[in-house]
């Protein structure tokens, strides 16, 4: 058996995925949960809150690498505890050696320049409060001395998600309408979250990528109005899409506090960010599930889970 991998995150939809992909490769991994939980097998629940450094050492002990897949909800201390959650990892590789897969998004490059693709070597110019957090945060990982490897992603769906694609796909499954925000003809790109779980194990398990970054790709430029077309395709024709202009989120913020929020990186949806995959393709043979796989495998996953908590 392959040497152990920990996870923090580990019920989210990041990091279930991860333990659902490193468990299926035969990979013992130890999970980090705040509740009991029913986990893959092969997989060890080790109770504990990923801000206390001595409950990640108990958990990344031994482990050759830890995956970073927790995460804060979008609140006004958000900024805060993401940085608590990067440092109290760093501290507990630090003291156990493990290193420490950290998943990165594309708020980093600010506003996308229309027919570009970010590879790992554009530099960062975050123009939002949450774009220079994670920038700052990044920073912080490579200049901490702990091993690390950084595997950037876009937006995202599929199984496990309850944020962004999860609430309206889960309306299109239902028959009901998916709301979206932004322009729904304008090329956005999202990954398929098995995918990505799929990379960042590959990564983890993969000790010549230490000290390296990777970008994951969706499996190709779509409009949000192809995207969900899609979906209602697949759902018998029943649901249907509503656009909703940038605007109305940025004037929502004004008495929402997860909107005001969610309107600081509301420029990736005006001028989006695509990214580049010849490394991580070349290195890992990198293959992105189609998006009419990922569809139909998300929405199966929703029907049999429709009770599962959406967060907006």
């Amino acid at each position: 058996m392959s040497a152990e991998l920990a996870v923090t995150g580990a019920l989210g939809g990041l990091g279930a995925n991860v333990v659902a992909e490193a468990t299926r490769r035969g990979i013992a991994v130890r999970a980090l949960t705040r509740r009991e939980a029913a986990l893959p097998e092969g997989a060890t629940a080790v109770r504990g809150d990923a801000l206390l450094v001595e409950d990640l050492v108990r958990l990344t002990e031994g482990a050759a690498a830890l995956v970073h897949a927790v995460n804060a909800s979008f609140s006004a201390d958000w900024e805060r505890s993401v940085t608590r959650l990067l440092d109290a990892a760093i501290a507990a590789c630090r003291r156990t050696g493990a290193r420490l897969v950290y998943p990165g998004n594309v708020w980093v490059f600010g506003r996308g320049r229309p027919g570009t693709r970010y590879d790992e070597r554009a530099p960062h110019a975050p123009c939002s409060s949450k774009g220079r957090t994670r920038a700052g945060n990044e920073a912080t990982l490579r200049a901490s001395g702990v091993s690390y490897s950084v595997v950037r992603l876009p937006e995202f769906y599929g199984p496990h998600v309850t944020t962004l694609t999860g609430p309206p796909l889960r309306n299109i499954a239902q028959g009901r309408t998916a709301r979206w925000f932004g322009d729904p003809d304008l090329p956005i790109e999202l990954v398929y979250m098995p995918d990505a779980a799929r990379l960042l194990v590959d990564v983890a398990t993969d000790a010549g990528a230490a000290n390296e970054s990777f970008h994951l790709p969706g499996a190709s430029a779509i409009t949000p109005r192809a995207f969900f077309a899609e979906a209602v395709r697949q759902a018998g024709g029943r649901g249907k899409l509503q656009a909703l202009p940038t605007w109305v989120v940025r004037a929502a913020g004004v008495l929402s506090p997860s909107a005001r929020a969610f309107s600081d990186i509301l420029h990736l949806w005006e001028a989006p960010i695509l990214l580049d995959g010849g490394k991580a393709r070349e290195r890992f043979d990198l293959r992105p599930t189609p998006y009419s796989e990922g569809l139909e495998r998300t929405l199966g996953w929703l029907r049999e889970h429709p009770d599962v908590k959406m967060h907006y």
